[in-house]
């Protein structure tokens, strides 16, 4: 039984590549019912991937590297779908290519189940994960219509240099991001005993909650406001770091 299970979880894992492949396809290509019907087809297909995972080890799945990625996989096309009609669609399509990426990296890692240890067993783990990455996806999408807009800024139109939507999108994930850190710091404390350690995933987090918070306030600033595209599209480095850096290049004891 348990075979059968971790077969389904592979198969469905594959499958939800292949099929946000064919999104990207149809995206590209103006087909929008057709991207919708994939896009759905996904959502379904990585479902079955977590709840099989979830129902394997019993407790909530994002304990380990695959699902991370997965995670952060699914809430970049749900942030995508909630923001289709206010973006263009070479911005939505750059979504799905980079949700197809997130998924297609879990194929380098050991597809092999690891077990929630002590520590992970609380519920504001589960709390501050999503969250993280919900507000991951959001800066993602501030980042790539920052990035689509740099052209325009030559026009030096001080419309273009406010882009109202990427402060929506960052004023969200700045919430989201606000409750991790605070379900993250009630979750280390119940661990370690302490709210926050000298450790490198949680000063990059902190950074990029400055980072993010700081931006929030540029729109005030009329000297600084041609910068906001720049370093929104900056900050797109600084998540990659915050979230694949430090778990892989440092001793974070964040390796999930």
């Amino acid at each position: 039984m348990t075979t059968e299970l971790e077969t389904l979880i592979s198969s469905t894992r594959v499958a939800a590549i292949v099929i946000i492949g064919f999104a990207i396809l149809f995206s590209m290509f103006g087909h929008r019912r057709s991207t919708t019907y994939s896009l759905l087809s996904f959502l379904l297909l990585i479902t079955i991937f977590f709840a099989t995972r979830a129902y394997l080890k019993e407790f909530f799945p994002f304990t380990d590297k695959i699902e991370s990625f997965a995670t952060l996989s699914v809430l970049i096309v749900v942030c995508a779908m909630i923001y289709r009609e206010k973006i263009a669609n070479k911005e939505f399509t750059t979504l799905l290519v980079l949700a197809f990426s997130s998924l297609a990296a879990t194929l380098i890692f050991e597809d092999k189940l690891h077990y929630p240890t002590a520590y992970l067993r609380t519920i504001w783990y589960p709390l501050h994960v999503p969250l993280s990455f919900a507000a991951y996806a959001l800066w993602f999408l501030a980042g790539i219509d920052a990035l689509y807009s740099t052209r325009k800024l030559k026009s030096i139109d001080p419309a273009l240099a406010d882009r109202p939507l990427i402060t929506e999108l960052n004023r969200n994930g700045f919430i989201l991001f606000s409750f991790a850190m605070l379900f993250g710091g009630i979750w280390g404390y119940l661990a370690w005993g302490a709210y926050f350690m000298w450790d490198s995933k949680l000063l990059w987090s902190v950074i990029l909650w400055l980072y993010y918070g700081n931006l929030l306030h540029i729109d005030a600033l009329p000297r600084f406001r041609h910068w906001k595209v720049p370093l929104y599209t900056i900050g797109m480095a600084l998540i990659l770091i915050t979230f694949i850096g430090t778990g892989f290049f440092t001793r974070s004891i964040h390796k999930f």
